[in-house]
């Protein structure tokens, strides 16, 4: 039987062990998310996605979702490992979409880009970057994350994890019974636990009885990376 309690104490221990999202991490910048909650009788998974761009990487290395996945029908340990690391972007055309020079911002040169093995223009107009609320930093350049910010607005659904990479993860026979991409999260940089979070308890409540009307949010979402200002400043 599904206990919400176990549920929220494996959040807890993930988040110990720094694998439960930290919107605000100092080497990612943020840019989207989605949570999504499967379950049956027995078996429960929750899959949180950040889509963000980590510096230590940088170009494309730096472009990637990071699938966090909780369980207890895992064949391996809850959190975040490597294999969980979806990467998102790559050059087209024998163009180098990043300068050459550290892979921070977009190559001016360059007109074409490689999405999810879909070849679109490069994003060069600043305009876009404004419709989309990107302040640009840079007045000669354009940074790595800014640029993913961009493709979130324009190709959130190109940035998640398709149906079959959730599956080569999860039991493929699993039901889905619930979806979000915006959503209230723990602060957790500053002590605050998925057990305290009205949103991972009432998640935890839907997965123990099925019921999906135990999620009732009074908090408004907080994902949007403009609410994490100090990811990706260290």
């Amino acid at each position: 039987m599904i206990q919400a309690d176990e549920i929220l104490a494996q959040l807890d221990m993930c988040n110990s062990e720094y694998t439960f999202p930290m919107l605000d991490n100092g080497y990612v910048y943020p840019a989207g998310t989605k949570l999504t909650v499967y379950r049956d009788d027995r078996r429960w998974a929750i899959v949180i996605e950040v889509i963000g761009f980590n510096y230590r990487g940088g170009g494309h290395n730096g472009m990637s979702n990071c699938l966090h996945i909780y369980g207890n029908c895992l064949p391996y340990e809850p959190g975040i490992r490597n294999e969980n690391f979806i990467y998102l972007t790559d050059d087209a055309n024998n163009c180098n979409t990043f300068d050459n020079e550290d892979d921070f911002y977009l190559n001016q040169d360059c007109t074409t880009f490689t999405l999810r093995e879909q070849i679109l223009p490069l994003y060069h107009n600043r305009q876009l970057y404004k419709d989309a609320g990107i302040e640009i930093q840079d007045a000669q350049r354009i940074n790595a994350f800014e640029f993913l910010r961009l493709l979130n607005a324009l190709h959130h659904d190109k940035l998640v994890a398709t149906e079959i990479e959730i599956r080569e993860r999860i039991p493929n026979n699993l039901p889905k019974i619930m979806e979000l991409h915006n959503w209230f999260h723990p602060d957790v940089v500053n002590d605050e636990l998925p057990s305290n979070n009205e949103t991972f308890k009432q998640i935890a409540k839907v997965l123990e009885t099925g019921n999906i009307y135990h999620y009732k949010p009074t908090h408004e979402p907080n994902t949007n990376w403009k609410n994490w200002p100090d990811g990706g400043t260290l």
